[in-house]
């Protein structure tokens, strides 16, 4: 998963109360990182440094408290001695102080950036990976590469079972005595509820899918109003547009949703388009299209998915097609670009 980058500018931006709502998110995931964390209080730390509240000037204030007895030596010496106690107590004091309100400010902006991080549980996987998770309900959730699961950290079993996916997974949900509802939420607010069975959720930027292979499902998509709840039987396959408009197709063969689990792609009449912007997400690298015609063409196959450049070989073979490779670099990734020999 790409992490965002924020510089040095940005994070004294916020000190100062200057970011908008975007970077303050931005802020709140670059800080789930401890290197960063590190970077924060140590940017805070030059920054308080830089931007002091208020430093009283201790030599001034002892001359002034000099000139107001300038007639009498021991009551000069005498002032003196007290002024310069008083300002001695009054600037540790304040240093004191300013400590005291920076620490405050540090603990309240920390809980409130860190917040996701001390109350979530976050399950990740890197491009390419699948990982297998036991949630403390005993529910099984098997991430697709490139996907982030979100649990929180205290009360989920006791008391709500609700997470939220971003990219894909398979959750065997585990059903309980009192028959708690087992709640999955999608960034695009498409929301699945159960009590025990096993289904499929992907959701990413070209929409959400829900695919049910035992048990039955309640979908609703929260960004209508008064949306009605649809229902799923085993074998039923839901998706929701990037407009949040949901379909229900029935009897569809499930085998070519599950491949993912055992690093397969599996196509059936797909357009290469499709094919394209799987590879993409799943590898985290660039696959271009460039001939709009190959586009459009549908193949069906099943192709290993354990490297980006073999499954582009097989597949520019079956398409008789050509490709060009560009290495990353540290502007863009790995770049495949496929054309036809036409």
């Amino acid at each position: 998963m790409k992490k965002p980058f924020l510089s040095k500018q940005v994070i004294q931006n916020f000190f100062e109360g200057k970011t908008t709502r975007m970077q303050n998110i931005l802020i709140r995931e670059w800080l789930n990182n401890p290197v960063n964390r590190e970077l924060y209080f140590q940017w805070l730390e030059e920054w308080e440094t830089e931007n002091p509240q208020f430093t009283p000037n201790v030599d001034l204030a002892y001359e002034r408290s000099l000139r107001t007895v300038p007639n009498y030596a021991t009551a000069m010496e005498q002032s003196a001695s007290l002024a310069s106690a008083f300002y001695t107590s009054f600037r540790r004091r304040l240093l004191l102080l300013r400590w005291v309100a920076a620490a405050s400010f540090t603990l309240i902006i920390g809980a409130y950036l860190l917040s996701d991080v001390w109350l979530y549980t976050h399950y990740e996987t890197g491009y390419g990976e699948i990982r297998m998770v036991k949630l403390p309900d005993s529910t099984r959730v098997t991430l697709n590469a490139n996907s982030v699961l979100t649990v929180p950290r205290f009360g989920f079993g006791s008391g709500t079972r609700e997470v939220m996916l971003k990219g894909e997974a398979e959750f065997a949900v585990k059903h309980t005595p009192d028959h708690r509802k087992f709640v999955v939420r999608t960034p695009d607010k498409l929301e699945v509820r159960v009590l025990g069975t096993e289904f499929i959720v992907y959701s990413r930027d070209h929409g959400s899918k829900v695919v049910l292979s035992q048990g039955s499902v309640q979908l609703r998509a929260l960004n209508e109003l008064n949306a009605k709840p649809v229902l799923m039987k085993p074998g039923d396959i839901a998706t929701m547009s990037t407009q949040g408009r949901l379909t229900l197709s029935h009897s569809e063969t499930l085998s070519a949703h599950q491949a993912w689990k055992q690093h397969r792609f599996m196509f059936e009449n797909t357009p290469v388009s499709e094919i394209a912007y799987q590879i993409s997400e799943h590898f985290g690298v660039n696959v271009i299209v460039a001939d709009s015609a190959l586009a459009k063409r549908t193949i069906g196959g099943t192709f290993n998915a354990n490297d980006p450049a073999n499954v582009i070989k097989v597949l520019s073979d079956v398409l008789n097609a050509r490709v060009s490779h560009s290495p990353q670099t540290d502007q863009q990734s790995e770049t495949f670009v496929l054309n036809s020999n036409h």
